[in-house]
């Protein structure tokens, strides 16, 4: 509903009101009683009881002292639809009975005399058209409604992306600096030339994260979306920024619509790697592309099942979501021969070509 409806209204109510007056005149009583039905329209929005109940009163006058139609019973028919549109179903449903109640009982009292036949046959006109009437407003108000549900949803799915996207940034990188901060330690007090190094690489991580960030929000606020599509270029830098505990293997070429979805993947998947796999551990990367399937497979020799974790992280879930989202799928557990496995596969043309922020450029 526009924020100040009663303008319109207002407007098409004096419209009416008008010409109800020019083809009324001169007959004055026919005059007066065209205005109230009309001015009824002007808060039919604002006031649509009141709107009904002035509209009613002002109808059933015209049916009785007024031998024929006046242009200004129009306004029935656009309070039938008003009602039912803006108005919800109960005040609906009671002005579309008002409003069949006169379109039966008006040819009784203007047809008084007339065959039984004529009788039916207008009322029965007259009340298909309001039917009819009714009928357009109810079907205008559930398309309304059901883009209603199709935008909060919509809604919904942006700021779980947001979110996971959020999750991804923050997480991969702390990861990285809590790393190296913990291995910096030690190594510091073996090597003190070494801490400008370990400070350098912290520091270089952080300001990545800030401008990963400084992007999303730049995204969220111009409302479009970048073109940069993450290719194996982006994946080997991510994966070079472990350091000599990460190896890359690429086979085929990156598909650009699953370029980002499958870097998010690897960043989440290094992301616990790092956070649980130990200091000692290594992890190899595969990515295979083909014509059919992009396949990501992430090992490590870490820890595995002896893991510890707080239970709090979002990480699988947020990876699999991702997959899900183009028709993959993802499995991701303990191995038996030690250490800790990813994989996913995720269909070439899948469903869903790009999620709300693929092809982001904030790494």
């Amino acid at each position: 509903m526009p924020t100040r409806p009663w303008t319109a209204d207002t407007l098409w109510a004096a419209v009416l009101a008008v010409l109800s007056v020019y083809f009324a005149f001169p007959n004055i009583t026919e005059c007066l009683l065209a205005l109230p039905l009309c001015a009824s329209l002007a808060i039919r929005r604002t006031f649509p009881a009141v709107a009904l109940a002035v509209g009613a009163v002002s109808a059933a006058a015209q049916a009785w002292l007024l031998p024929q139609l006046n242009l200004s019973v129009v306004a029935v028919l656009v309070m039938v639809y008003s009602l039912r549109r803006w108005s919800g179903r109960t005040l609906g449903l009671i002005g579309l009975g008002i409003a069949l109640v006169g379109a039966v009982a008006a040819p009784m009292i203007r047809l008084d005399g007339s065959s039984a036949k004529d009788i039916a046959t207008t009322a029965l006109s007259s009340s298909l058209v309001v039917l009819t009437v009714y009928g357009f407003g109810l079907r205008v108000r559930e398309r309304e409604e059901a883009a209603l549900v199709s935008a909060r949803a919509e809604a919904a799915e942006e700021r779980s992306e947001i979110a996971r996207e959020v999750h991804d940034i923050v997480a991969h990188s702390l990861s990285l600096i809590a790393v190296q901060a913990e291995g910096g330690r030690s190594l510091v007090s073996r090597n003190p030339d070494r801490a400008t190094e370990i400070l350098d690489v912290i520091a270089d991580e952080s300001r990545k994260a800030l401008n990963e960030i400084r992007e999303m929000v730049s995204l969220l606020r111009r409302g479009g979306l970048p073109d940069d599509q993450r290719g194996s270029a982006a994946i080997r830098e991510l994966v070079e920024r472990v350091g000599d505990r990460a190896a890359l293997t690429i086979t085929g070429e990156i598909n650009p619509a699953l370029g980002f979805t499958t870097y998010r993947v690897i960043q989440e998947a290094l992301t616990n790697f790092l956070r649980h796999a130990g200091p000692k551990a290594t992890v190899e990367v595969k990515v295979a592309v083909d014509a059919e399937k992009a396949e990501i497979t992430v090992r490590d020799n870490g820890n595995g099942t002896a893991a510890a974790t707080d239970g709090k992280g979002h990480g699988l879930t947020t990876m699999r979501e991702r997959v899900q989202s183009h028709g993959g799928t993802m499995t991701a557990g303990p191995q038996l021969d030690g250490g800790y496995r990813v994989h996913a596969v995720i269909p070439v043309g899948a469903p869903k070509e790009a999620s709300l922020l693929s092809g982001t450029g904030v790494l």
